[in-house]
């Protein structure tokens, strides 16, 4: 057994499809965890369901007590997650923030996010995929940087639960696009990286796969941007 459908459709709607811990919109990608493990005497309940992305449901499941590194989620800290997601989407619900303070938080975090990812320069220069194109400045990738730094502050966080999970989806394809510019770019001159252009001789596999991963993730990511941003302007500046 597992949980009764009450139970799921229940956990579903009030995490609106998002997970509990990263708050990036799942959609059918979304997994319920028992808090309390049935074989420990876990209920199947509604108070003891943690909806989940499958990347935190591994996250969560995978510490090994025998063979102890980081620190185990306790199952009080994983109530207080999902009871904290679940009232901001329950705030949230609606297409327009009303309340004038959470309107003017959100309206700051989004124009420091805006400020992050200038459309004009960073995003920009993702959206072409440049990565490919040769040697690119440093500063593309320190900007990255800073965006993900920006992302671990409590205060850059929005209210609204639609603009969180699409901004926490950005993160972590920010995230996987930072993976591969230090897997498949080096040191191309002063102040600049690249792909090496002796890949195409030498290892043309290799710069194959590159341009490949390149592609496929600068697309995600400015199709994530552009959502994020729109959907903002809507719900911060539509009324």
């Amino acid at each position: 057994m597992g949980f009764n459908i009450k139970v799921v459709e229940d956990s579903l709607i009030s995490c609106g499809r998002h997970c509990s811990l990263c708050h990036k919109f799942c959609g059918t990608k979304i997994e319920l965890h028992h808090i309390k493990q049935r074989k420990d005497g876990g209920e199947d309940s509604f108070d003891n369901c943690l909806p989940l992305c499958f990347d935190c449901h591994a996250d969560v499941m995978q510490y090994n007590p025998q063979h102890p590194k980081g620190k185990k989620y306790t199952e009080s800290e994983l109530k207080r997650h999902r009871n904290n997601w679940y009232e901001k989407v329950k705030n949230s619900e609606g297409s327009v923030i009303t309340d004038l303070n959470y309107l003017n938080l959100d309206r700051a975090t989004f124009e420091r996010l805006n400020e992050l990812l200038d459309s004009k320069s960073l995003m920009f220069f993702i959206k072409q995929n440049e990565f490919v194109g040769g040697p690119f400045p440093d500063k593309i990738y320190q900007d990255i940087y800073k965006f993900l730094i920006e992302c671990k502050l409590p205060e850059f966080e929005f209210i609204d639960a639609d603009l969180e999970g699409l901004k926490s989806e950005l993160k972590q394809n920010f995230e996987k696009l930072d993976e591969l510019i230090s897997k498949y770019t080096f040191g191309a001159g002063p102040d600049r990286q690249g792909i090496p252009r002796e890949w195409e001789m030498q290892q043309p596999e290799r710069l194959d796969k590159a341009i490949e991963e390149f592609t496929k993730f600068t697309q995600i990511v400015s199709y994530n941007y552009e959502t994020l941003i729109k959907l903002g302007r809507r719900k911060l500046y539509g009324n």
